[in-house]
């Protein structure tokens, strides 16, 4: 198994980290490449990824906490916690913010965004871009992907909870689960075993564009290990954290198989992917059978869920 696994990786020339898991099993657990090309240091499993949107399960999750500590209702009006907020978006419920079905547009929708995404913003300066912008469709009609509405998410977090997102996901997730190689990322602090990020060039890589990445909060800032993902995974297949029907509920998929923070596939499996400057992630789970497969790369772009479906299906043969 472990050989036929491996096969597929190598297959795709792939610089990161693989991790597959069946009932507490590791089937695969392995680095590819370098996570440094300029000093020589290669991929581990404790190498440190952007892992994009896969910050929206966190964030999702976050959100359910509060709910069932009742400091928030899912489906009540956003309003109700930001009162500042545009007009236009006075029809928002979190509900709609959860399932990427509030109208807001995706950030990186904005034009000439990768040209700005360097320079340091607040989220809410970030938000303040997006603002006068129509929503795509009334809330709750139509399904459109919105980083945008995730950050938003964030803002409620913290004017909920009276911590900043950071500290919230730490107290309330992060150190709960034992993740310790996993936070928000920031260009300033020294991180031990960060991973640069890569974009294709020719015959090789060069270093992919720089982006502050505070300025995705709530919707792609964290950072993560193949390890830790791997306990993020069997604490949910646990029910670790909140009730069998919060689960439910953020399984349950709302429009074009879009829960809360997941996508909810007709195979029985959930997963979410992530994609920000040089990175390309993937966490796909199949419930009833206990198998997570983690797919982390520091090359964008890197077909990271043809990946994962591949060793799915070696898993399953």
């Amino acid at each position: 198994m472990r050989d036929k696994l491996n096969a597929v990786v190598q297959a795709h020339n792939f610089l990161g980290v693989v991790l597959v898991v069946r009932s507490g099993e590791r089937l695969l657990a392995q680095g590819y490449g370098m996570a440094d090309l300029e000093n020589n240091v290669s991929n581990a499993l404790h190498t440190k990824f952007r892992i994009g949107s896969i910050t929206k399960t966190f964030t999702a999750m976050a959100v359910m906490i509060l709910a069932e500590q009742g400091k928030l209702q899912i489906d009540n009006l956003l309003s109700e916690y930001l009162p500042d907020i545009p007009d236009h978006w006075t029809g928002i419920a979190l509900h709609h913010l959860l399932s990427n079905t509030s109208g807001i547009i995706h950030v990186w929708e904005l034009p000439g965004f990768s040209h700005t995404m360097s320079l340091k913003a607040t989220p809410a300066e970030t938000i303040q871009k997006v603002v006068d912008r129509p929503l795509v469709a009334p809330p709750g009609t139509k399904y459109h992907y919105s980083g945008t509405g995730f950050f938003v998410l964030s803002r409620v977090i913290e004017k909920v909870s009276g911590q900043s997102y950071q500290v919230f996901l730490k107290e309330r997730i992060f150190d709960p689960l034992k993740m310790a190689d996993t936070g928000c990322d920031h260009p300033d602090p020294i991180l031990p075993h960060r991973a640069r990020g890569y974009a294709p060039a020719g015959n090789g890589v060069i270093n992919s564009p720089m982006i502050y990445m505070p300025i995705l909060t709530g919707g792609g800032n964290l950072y993560s290990t193949a390890e830790d993902l791997a306990k993020w995974d069997a604490a949910l297949s646990d029910g670790k954290l909140i009730s069998q029907a919060s689960y439910e509920q953020m399984f349950t998929p709302v429009l074009n198989n879009y829960g809360y923070g997941w996508r909810v596939e007709d195979n029985g499996s959930v997963m979410h992917g992530g994609g920000v400057s040089g990175f390309n992630t993937v966490l796909l789970r199949f419930l009833d059978d206990e198998v997570c497969i983690i797919v982390l790369s520091n090359v964008d772009p890197t077909p990271v869920k043809s990946i994962a479906q591949q060793l799915a299906a070696v898993v399953f043969a």
